[in-house]
């Protein structure tokens, strides 16, 4: 097909093919992605299995371009190797204006097109198929004839050339050409909309009034394909067919003068109808007074931007959490869940939250306007006199003058989108390096004595030592020295390569971390790769809510706050200039080499930000860097080792490892990209059949992760849980670079007829109340042993404080209980599946949560764009999901990030991750824009799918990260929506943490905007939270914690820490222990049970365990789930002291009756059975204490008698 292009009739017509499965070659004169992007949209909007669209660049008017074009189909190894049915040559171009004298060059390209070049299309067709032997196959030619045979007049050699055309029907009688080429003439008619007849809708109607048919793009593209049905198509192979689609437009005599006729009521009526409103607008002003027209006139409203800084969205407790809270609650050791609270990144597409835009919805709103012109430098904020006004908002950096925000998005996004993102190097980012002009350095040997030069004694003396006897120095009067470089020196001559690796995905032009408030001595001293390190840093501590470092160690240790950031290379500016600069004795700073170092950066973060004496380590994966600090970082925290680390990766773009990724074929070759047609920012082309290495780009990513007790003690945002992390190596070869299929090991399992009953978290549940209740038995008799344990100390006589020594011991068994739960916690509910042959660590952190291999809905691949990286990946994740019993037609959504952002190396995972938390939280699956013609290897790939477009889902709850670096580097990382974290807590738990988040968001809204007007988002410390004397108490104390000064809202150490005082309930406790060892008649009972041990929404069971004073009392509790559960243990701990003989567990309490004296001590009170079950024993009097911690409920009876 030609002249399909968008608005035309044979766009209709392409869409009307596609939808019934042809394969379609279509040309176009305009080829630029624009135009691919039409073609593409129409192709996944109208395309039909087995269909095929294939677009090409094409000139009809060049002969060359016409035999390459059928050569190009007819071609089995180069081209497509097809035979052609059809053929629809509607390639027209207008030539309105021209009448008989004004025949030009235009008219005769024309003519070229639509009849001699059409004609010679035909022709090498026919060349073809007679070639090949196609006799029984001919195309079926679908002539685009005209009504217009000089009937409109103006339009130079138009009819000429659709008349000529109608030679052919006599022509398939007369010539050679009928085996291989049928005649369908099609006289298309008046139809709207197109480019050769658009200027005449207005007038259709009135055409229409004189009989004649006019006809929408789609009535004529219908008729047009029915006459390439197979009935017409019988007909035309026994002789042409002349199809008269004209709407009888022919029998319309005079047709010019009736179209100008037309236009002149139509001008004249709408002249007369604007006059009669003018003057009824007058009046009506002059009748009913200017304000009547107030309801009726348009009003403008300026559109401002509304910056947000949003938190992840929390789910819903009723719908989405209370569904899942049954299984979930009290399930996990929260301490050894990690969760990710914060994350950010500096990028081509500038910070996480711009990138995201362009990913998602491939444009940047008015807000991501204004954040990505600030962050260029493009706006700044001004409040103060301008221009003698008082002026608020953006002005232009430049200029200085205002810009209000509905402007910024017009006026600047040209140029933003024009220097971010992936596109040609921009020199002035990278030191003047122009890969057009790459310096190298060529060693000659000179032929003859060089004329003298003068320098410098120590200088002179160097030559000397360097050349020996092939230079000459004399000293000068002047103390100068004269230099000459004698015959067979050698020199080293700069020369100009030009280099074919043109384009990467660079920060945006005009980036500044001075902009964030990074100081100026700290950006002249350090790395360019420092300061996105810091940037990010500061985003991403701000992302979690945290605008002053110092407030971790307010919930945390010194020595819990780790960093795990790495990266593949490190400084590549030091190392530059430590190789390069110093060999060309440029000035450089000494101390270039601590800036190389990879744990350099991270030393910087610690040093201007935390202040911290926790872990430290600095992976280095190459490509898969990020990823495999995120499993560093889990380790760490699951290990108690930190309790918050920064993890993530950075990685710079320099000459020096583009020249040899270069070498390596390893990157994409600009100019062969350009040759194809393609611009810059579609060269990396994830999964495609075109794509050819991927595209080098440059910046930080990075998270804050943390256990989630932590963050749901600060009230920090959570964005997703760290479900698994795993790094692999691969097998023997000989390619550093080559992938590898290593993380299929995290699918690992023996597969058996009946799976782990673990995998069941019901089941998992039962064992776990069951261990909570041997744990609850063993210290209630620890408590009760507490007394045999007083008598024996006492026995061995010396002094002995019989009260301390039972809170001792009263404490550390409450201690022990707790642990024990936490190890029975992390053995059934976080840790159950490792270790296990049968269980999969895949399938093991899905089933934690309650989630199966089904529930994986999104894959970010790691999808760099090279031929053999892309199928293993998919191969591997393929494998996986099919290990794991995955069911069929469930496909994974690959997210291939690449294809926007290029390829930063060490910081890949971390934007994939990034990436993946923000569909987390949005639903919105987003797609590989430049996925133009997915491989059809990935055919074989059936559980994955590979959308060009953004896909907004119901909700994703789980995701899969997988990346991949060269050196035997694999990992995978598994993100868990975080509504399945709040699940394991309770409805009051929920609301607190709620109420602390909204907090949070507000501080951080107001941080984040004053950071934008003040420069001052990164605010470097100046010193520790602690001075130099309070070193050692701090570093040793593991309880010192900050403390807040009310008015300066600095965090600092006090100078004397706080001891940790005896709790007073556990003294009560104790106390009523004691009494005991007093009483030779009496008797004890222990009862130790957790605070949501009862279930306080079920009427039936408070009403048969509890008198009405009772539940008034503990409704009116603050904490009534507490107080329900306090006087539940004391019932219990009661009914032990009695020693009396049980009715069964279902037996009610209601008879035990716990009541509060004024001060609000317990008073027992028996009643009914209970009572005379007392009296029968002997009982004279039974006194109860109860003691609360925040998880547990301990309650102790004492019965004499």
């Amino acid at each position: 097909m030609t002249g399909a292009g968008a608005g035309s009739i044979g766009a209709e017509v392409l869409q009307g093919l596609i939808s019934g499965g042809a394969k379609v070659i279509v040309t176009t004169s305009r080829y630029s992605r624009e135009v691919t992007e039409y073609y593409q949209s129409m192709y996944a909007r109208f395309g039909a299995r087995g269909s095929q669209l294939v677009v090409v660049p094409f000139n009809q008017g060049s002969q060359q371009d016409v035999n390459a074009l059928v050569d190009y189909i007819y071609d089995d190894k180069k081209g497509l190797g097809w035979d052609l049915d059809y053929i629809v040559p509607f390639a027209a171009i207008p030539e309105n204006g021209r009448e008989i004298d004004n025949i030009d060059s235009k008219s005769e390209l024309a003519h070229r097109i639509m009849l001699t070049n059409l004609l010679r299309m035909l022709g090498s067709v026919k060349a073809h198929k007679a070639e090949n032997g196609f006799e029984t196959r001919p195309a079926q030619v679908i002539l685009p004839l005209s009504p217009n045979h000089g009937t409109f007049g103006n339009d130079g050699l138009y009819s000429e050339s659709k008349l000529a055309l109608e030679t052919l029907f006599n022509r398939w009688h007369s010539e050679s050409w009928g085996n291989y080429l049928t005649i369908c003439g099609a006289v298309i008619g008046w139809t709207r909309g197109t480019g050769l007849m658009g200027g005449n809708n207005i007038v259709a109607e009135g055409v229409e009034k004189y009989g004649v048919r006019t006809f929408s793009q789609q009535e004529m593209a219908f008729n047009l394909l029915g006459l390439m049905s197979p009935s017409i198509v019988n007909l035309c192979q026994m002789e042409p067919v002349f199809a008269d689609l004209n709407g009888g437009l022919q029998f319309l005599p005079n047709l010019k003068e009736l179209m100008t006729k037309l236009r002149k009521d139509i001008t004249e009526s709408s002249e007369i109808r604007r006059a009669v409103t003018r003057e009824t607008a007058v009046e009506n002003k002059v009748v009913n007074g200017e304000e009547s027209e107030a309801l009726y006139k348009n009003v403008k409203v300026d559109k401002r931007a509304n910056l947000k800084f949003d938190f992840p969205q929390l789910p819903d407790w009723k719908s989405e959490v209370e569904p899942i809270n049954g299984d979930l609650k009290g399930m996990v050791d929260l301490e050894k869940v990690v969760v990710v609270t914060g994350f950010s990144e500096v990028g081509p597409w500038g910070n996480s939250r711009t990138r995201w835009e362009m990913e998602a919805y491939g444009e940047f709103s008015l807000e991501g306007c204004v954040e990505m012109a600030w962050m260029m430098g493009l706006i700044k904020n001004h409040n103060g006199p301008l221009k003698g006004k008082s002026y608020s908002g953006w002005v232009d950096t430049k200029s200085g003058e205002p810009v209000d925000d509905k402007d910024v998005k017009p006026k600047y996004e040209s140029h933003i989108l024009e220097h971010s993102g992936i596109r040609l190097i921009e020199p002035e980012l990278f030191n003047g390096y122009d890969p057009n002009k790459k310096q190298m350095l060529q060693e000659i040997q000179i032929q003859e004595d060089l004329d003298p030069f003068e320098a410098s004694k120590e200088t002179a003396q160097e030559f000397k030592r360097e050349h020996g006897d092939h230079v000459e120095i004399f000293e000068l009067e002047s103390g100068e020295y004269q230099v000459r470089l004698k015959k067979n020196a050698t020199l080293h001559i700069p020369k100009a390569l030009r280099f074919d690796r043109l384009v990467a995905g660079q920060v945006p032009t005009g980036w500044n971390a001075k902009l964030y408030g990074v100081p100026d001595d700290i950006i002249e001293q350090v790395d360019p790769v420092t300061l996105y390190v810091l940037v990010s840093t500061a985003e991403a501590l701000l992302s979690s809510g945290i605008t002053d470092p110092y407030e971790f160690y307010k919930y945390v240790h010194i020595s819990e706050v780790g960093n795990c950031i790495g990266s593949g290379i490190g400084g590549t500016t030091a190392l530059r200039g430590m190789y390069k600069d110093r060999f060309m004795d440029k000035p450089l700073q000494k101390d270039i080499l601590q800036e190389s170092f990879i744990n350099t950066m991270s030393a910087w973060v610690n040093m201007l930000l935390m202040s911290s004496t926790g872990p430290i380590r600095t992976p280095v994966g190459a490509c898969a860097t990020a990823v495999e600090s995120i499993d560093i970082g889990y380790d760490c925290i699951v290990e108690g080792k930190a309790r918050m680390c920064f993890v993530g990766g950075f990685d710079d773009f320099q000459e020096e490892g583009s020249y040899e990724f270069g070498n390596m074929g390893a990157t994409s070759n600009a100019e062969n990209e350009f040759a194809h047609g393609r611009t810059p920012k579609e060269m990396s082309r994830p999964t495609t059949t075109t794509r050819n290495g991927f595209m080098e780009s440059q910046g930080c990513g990075m998270q804050v992760i943390m256990d989630a007790k932590l963050a749901l003690d600060m009230g920090v945002p959570i964005y997703g849980i760290l479900g698994l992390t795993a790094t692999a190596t691969d097998k023997i070869g000989r390619s550093v670079p080559a992938p590898g299929q290593g993380v299929l090991t995290t699918a690992r399992e023996q597969p058996s007829k009946f799976p782990s009953p673990l995998l069941d978290i019901k089941y998992r549940k039962r064992q776990m109340d069951l261990r909570r209740k041997q744990i609850k038995n063993w210290q209630e008799s620890e408590l009760m042993y507490l007394q045999e344990e007083v008598t024996a100390m006492k026995q061995q006589g010396g002094e002995f404080s019989e009260t301390e020594y039972m809170e001792d011991r009263a404490a550390h068994i409450e201690r022990e209980a707790k642990r024990q739960e936490k190890d029975a916690l992390f053995s059934l509910g976080n840790n159950f599946w490792k270790q296990d042959p049968r269980i999969a660590p895949l399938r093991g952190a899905l089933a934690t949560w309650g989630l199966t291999i089904d529930d994986l809905n999104v894959a970010s691949f790691h999808g760099t764009s090279t031929v053999a990286n892309d199928k293993n990946e998919s191969d591997v994740i393929c494998q996986q999901m099919k290990h794991l019993g995955r069911k069929k037609g469930n496909a994974l959504m690959g997210i291939f990030q690449k294809y926007l952002t290029g390829h930063p190396k060490g910081a890949a995972g971390a934007w994939m991750f990034n990436g993946c938390l923000q569909v987390l939280n949005s639903g919105l699956v987003p797609g590989n824009r430049n996925a133009d013609n997915v491989d059809k290897v990935m055919e074989k790939f059936d559980y994955i799918v590979y959308p060009s477009q953004s896909i907004q889902t119901d909700g994703i709850k789980a995701f899969s990260v997988t990346s991949f670096g060269f050196g035997q580097k694999g990992a995978q990382a598994i993100g868990i929506h975080p509504k399945y974290l709040f699940a394991t807590l309770d409805h009051a738990q929920f609301q607190t943490y709620k109420q602390k988040v909204e907090a949070r968001q507000k501080k951080t809204y107001r941080y984040y905007h004053d950071g934008l007007i003040n420069n001052t988002m990164f605010r470097a410390k100046d010193k520790s939270p602690y001075d130099d004397s309070q070193l050692s108490q701090v570093f040793l104390n593991p309880e010192a914690r900050v403390t807040s000064d009310k008015k300066t809202s600095v965090y600092s150490y006090p100078k004397i820490h706080p001891k940790k005082t005896q709790d007073k309930s556990t003294t009560e406790m104790v106390e009523t222990l004691m009494k005991v060892n007093a009483s030779p008649n009496s008797n004890p009972g222990v009862d130790i049970e957790s605070i949501d041990a009862i279930d306080i929404a079920n009427n039936t069971f408070v009403e048969r365990n509890f008198t009405d004073a009772e539940v008034a009392y503990c409704r009116k509790a603050p904490n009534q789930q507490a107080s329900f559960t306090g006087k539940w243990s004391a019932k219990e701990a009661v009914f032990k002291s009695l020693k009396v003989q049980s009715r069964g567990a279902g037996a009610p309490l209601k008879d035990i009756e716990i009541v509060n004296d004024e001060s609000g001590a317990p008073i027992v009170t028996l009643h009914g059975e209970a009572k005379t079950a007392a009296d029968k024993a002997g009982v004279k009097s039974t006194t109860v204490s109860i003691s609360h911690s925040d998880a547990q409920v301990i309650a102790v009876a004492i019965s004499s008698f």
